[in-house]
């Protein structure tokens, strides 16, 4: 019995000896495991970082051009409001005698809108991609959600309905107060500097109606003109309602842009902080 007690001992040795390798081993190559698992979601994480930064930015230089281009609608939904009610005053003094040229350039404009140039590039890739995962803060996410919803549900419906119902009627109905050949004349304009007044991305752009029209021809009216406008105007039963819903419809919509341009404002801030948190 004692003979085997050395060779027994030396078995179990030599299993122990095995066992503990093979677990040193096991062990080595599950710490390789989780530290590449680690270093490849810590890589992932630096590439979704990154890639939700670039969305931001985007995001954010679309937000700054609608603040640009809302804020130009508004002032412009203003500078309509001023108009219909100068045209207003004049329809209802008898004794007006407006400027003529005044009077065809006035009459026009107060049926023509602006409406906001909308940048929806970025949130539309972001949503069809999927990549909307990437950003993580969810009070951000609820806000790109406000804002965007805030556009589509309140400011492109209304400006259809604007469009559709109020520039609609009151176009219709000018074009038996106006010659046409003045109504030309007052809605010609240099279209190279109208595009610049209507660009969202630029901030050296003309800011008024009169700026674009440095290349139109003169419109030529005479007091005879103007009389016999305000003549027709007066005669029309329905030219005054249109042209006080024209002035309703500005208020409006000034201040429904107002609205959505403070939105955008803190929408603008809040992926500001955003971009500073992930950089």
């Amino acid at each position: 019995m004692t003979d085997h007690h050395p060779r027994a001992r030396g078995f179990l040795g030599r299993f122990l000896g095995s066992w503990r390798l093979a677990l040193g081993e096991l062990v080595i190559v599950a710490l390789g495991v989780l530290i590449a698992l680690w270093a490849d979601q810590a890589m992932q994480a630096r590439q979704d970082s990154s890639r939700a930064v670039g969305y931001l930015e985007r995001l954010q230089t679309d937000i700054r051009a609608d603040i640009r281009s809302l804020r130009f609608s508004s002032n412009q939904a203003r500078n309509r409001l001023a108009i219909t009610r100068q045209v207003d005053a004049w329809l209802r003094d008898p004794d007006a005698t407006p400027d003529p040229d005044s009077l065809v350039v006035k009459t026009h404009f107060a049926g023509v809108t602006f409406s906001p140039i909308i940048s929806k590039y970025t949130i539309e890739e972001l949503k069809s991609t999927g990549d909307l995962r990437l950003l993580r803060n969810e009070e951000l996410k609820r806000q790109i959600a406000d804002y965007y919803n805030q556009i589509g549900l309140q400011v492109e419906q209304w400006i259809g309905w604007g469009d559709e119902g109020i520039t609609e009627t009151y176009f219709r109905e000018i074009a038996f107060v106006v010659d046409p050949e003045l109504r030309i004349r007052a809605g010609t304009f240099d279209p190279e500097l109208m595009g610049r007044f209507l660009s969202a991305f630029s901030e050296e752009t003309p800011t008024s109606l009169a700026e674009i029209q440095q290349a139109a021809p003169e419109i030529g009216a005479t007091p005879a003109d103007a009389e016999r406008i305000l003549a027709r105007m007066r005669s029309r039963p329905n030219f005054e309602g249109y042209l006080r819903d024209s002035m309703y419809w500005a208020h409006l919509s000034a201040l429904l842009l107002d609205g959505v341009v403070l939105t955008a404002e803190k929408l603008e801030v809040t992926i500001r902080k955003e971009i500073a948190a992930l950089q």
